[in-house]
């Protein structure tokens, strides 16, 4: 993520697995207002590519699915706020989609 000026960033969004069947793209860019979460970034992705990227990475309740992971920064945000997690300057959002949750073991 870049800073694009003092009210807003921009999300280099990048996305693997079979999520790119529902969005029809490996990566895109999204200008946000300063102080947004992943939510809010999630949000306008869904806004963008409708119900099939909501209903590939959120379950009805809208918390990420079991074979999703959302890292930003390189980090899953399940290790942080969850999708409440802040996005700050220099970062970008990996989206992963998987056919099977993926655990340790």
């Amino acid at each position: 993520m870049r800073e694009t000026g003092k009210n807003s960033v921009a999300v280099k969004v990048v996305y693997f697995g079979l999520v790119r069947n529902a969005v029809k793209k490996a990566e895109e860019t999204v200008e946000l207002p300063a102080g947004s979460t992943v939510r809010d970034l999630v949000d306008v992705l869904c806004g963008r590519h409708g119900a099939a990227l909501r209903d590939a990475i959120l379950t009805a309740d809208g918390t990420p699915g079991s074979s999703v992971m959302l890292l930003l920064d390189g980090t899953n945000i399940l290790r942080r706020s969850g999708l409440d997690t802040a996005i700050v300057d220099d970062g970008s959002l990996h989206v992963l989609l998987t056919t099977t949750a993926m655990s340790g073991g």
